[in-house]
């Protein structure tokens, strides 16, 4: 691990009150908030669309979860908050797999895998044997979708509905630039550098995207069912963040 370069895994701890993380992420994470004071909140608001959606999910029975881009389980991920399913968390980032391994311990029904989404063949090929040839799947694609470029985000999308079977669910959150197109445009210079890059997309963008996958609900996430009740006023209304949640359904 390289101690001398951030990391947008462990920013995202940090910002969420973790402890995993270094001072060079803190560093970047203030900076971040210099000039996007609502970041923590953004950051909050994929966590609490992921703890709505695990919920909705344990309802429904679903068994099987595959999450992307997963960073650090540490709080209300769906592993606790989906006990009795089969999870499979996986990451690009060699650091956020080491650090989550250690977390996890030794579940056999949890599993970690280092693994590019914009690659999802060897995802793919781990997913059949971790679910053991379930393909009905619950499948996180939250605070991760919008570091990935169109084509990347396409193709990876396609590939999963592909392998979906009928009555798999996708739930997605995206940011969009909205009237806080300038804040924006301000964290996206500050991650560029060598941290990550951002790519907001509106409604019809994402809509073109994720087909063949069908749209059943999108809402900005401050109004997203199980979230709302636990803003604040002002953080419905003078956030500035303009992110909505997505949930979408594999038909067949």
């Amino acid at each position: 691990m390289d101690s001398s370069k951030p990391n947008i895994s462990r920013i995202y701890d940090y910002v969420l009150g973790g402890q995993h993380n270094l001072e060079v992420d803190r560093n970047v994470a203030r900076q971040i908030m210099k000039v996007f004071p609502a970041y923590p909140l953004w950051a909050r608001l994929n966590r609490d669309f992921l703890q709505a959606m695990a919920r909705r999910w344990a309802e429904e029975g679903r068994a099987h979860v595959l999450d992307l881009g997963s960073g650090m389980p540490t709080q209300g991920h769906f592993h606790s908050a989906m006990p009795t399913a089969r999870v499979l968390y996986s990451d690009s980032d060699p650091v956020a797999v080491e650090y989550s391994r250690e977390i996890i311990g030794s579940n056999p029904a949890v599993a970690y895998l280092q693994a590019d989404l914009r690659e999802p063949g060897p995802l793919l090929r781990a997913a059949e044997q971790h679910f053991q040839g379930e393909r009905k799947v619950a499948i996180g694609c939250i605070g991760v979708a919008y570091l990935i470029d169109d084509a990347s985000l396409e193709r990876t999308l396609r590939a999963l509905h592909d392998w979906a079977a009928p009555g798999s669910v996708l739930a997605l959150s995206q940011i969009s630039l909205g009237e806080s197109a300038e804040a924006v445009q301000q964290v996206m210079d500050l991650l560029k550098n060598g941290v990550a890059e951002l790519f907001p997309r509106d409604e019809a963008a994402l809509r073109r995207i994720a087909a063949p996958w069908e749209i059943r609900e999108l809402a900005p996430l401050q109004a997203w069912p199980g979230i709302e009740s636990q803003l604040e006023a002002s953080d419905r209304e003078d956030s500035g963040i303009v992110m909505y949640g997505a949930c979408f359904v594999r038909p067949g």
